[in-house]
């Protein structure tokens, strides 16, 4: 948990996996990633924003229309934060994609958070990464990152769970050597009493630190933790909140990747899995299709 108190104000926000910067890759394989995901527990359950960018390490490129917000069931989703997978710059296609496995797994398997769901999933991650490195040149493997203590991507799972929410945690590991060492942390899972930010979080925080008179806006100053209560705050107010982060988040640090462009889902207790607008709405169920 950090808390920072710029002046002003104390805002208190959960971080998992602050990353810096990657290094870039060789030209035959690079890392795709970029992420701020915003967390907010609200009144009807649990709100998640992400933004959308897609970042090209090796090219400088990037796409501002990818989901990555993915649905498991009614109750239940899930994202991913740093690397989010290598593409082959021959063919242009991801080679590599956390998503894509992901939602493989959780298709073939009923989700349920207990050992034998998690040891299961934390074995297919790193059998399917192996199997990856394998087909690959030593001089082609992604260099570590070891900036960021060997991490290569974080998943993040999100559930309402008897009206309670709740997130769960795994960290993968890699360091590139003749045979691949690739760790599989642990599930990590908390209560989320309040909002929780992923990836980019720590150059939020850094920004806010630096420039507290941005955290005065009033969509932002009702999540100072002396105001946040989940009972008064809505699926409207956690979008809000989400996307004035990502606004200035991609205007003041363009080196964060993140997009102002996003998706929000709202996971409710009552109604389950809903894609809403900005207005806290849900929207037409044809969203929920989109990079599945």
């Amino acid at each position: 948990m950090v808390r920072l108190q710029p002046r002003s104000f104390t805002i208190v926000l959960i971080i998992v996996a602050a990353v810096s910067i990657a290094a870039a890759q060789n030209k035959s394989v690079s890392k795709v990633g970029g992420t701020l995901v915003v967390a907010v527990p609200v009144s009807q359950g649990l709100v998640v924003c992400s933004d959308k960018r897609l970042y090209n390490e090796a090219t400088g490129t990037f796409r501002d229309d990818f989901t990555k917000i993915h649905k498991v069931n009614d109750k239940a989703l899930f994202v991913a934060t740093h690397t989010t997978g290598f593409l082959n710059q021959a063919s242009g296609k991801m080679a590599f994609d956390i998503f894509d496995l992901t939602q493989n797994y959780v298709s073939q398997h009923s989700f349920t958070p207990n050992s034998e769901f998690w040891n299961g999933f934390r074995n297919e991650i790193r059998s399917k990464l192996l199997a990856y490195f394998s087909k690959l040149k030593f001089a082609d493997l992604p260099e570590t990152d070891y900036a960021n203590n060997r991490l290569l991507f974080n998943l993040v799972f999100f559930t309402v769970e008897s009206s309670a929410a709740k997130s769960y945690s795994i960290s993968v590991f890699y360091e590139k050597a003749k045979t691949p060492i690739v760790d599989v942390s642990g599930v990590t899972s908390e209560l989320v009493r309040t909002p929780k930010l992923l990836g980019k979080g720590k150059d939020v925080m850094v920004l806010f630190a630096k420039k507290p008179e941005l955290a005065r806006d009033p969509s932002i100053l009702k999540f100072d933790q002396s105001y946040f209560n989940v009972e008064r705050t809505s699926p409207r107010d956690a979008v809000i909140f989400a996307s004035k982060l990502f606004s200035l988040t991609n205007a003041n640090l363009p080196q964060a990747r993140v997009s102002a462009t996003h998706d929000c889902a709202l996971l409710s207790s009552q109604n389950g899995f809903h894609w809403i607008d900005d207005f806290g709405s849900i929207t037409s169920a044809r969203f929920e299709l989109i990079n599945e």
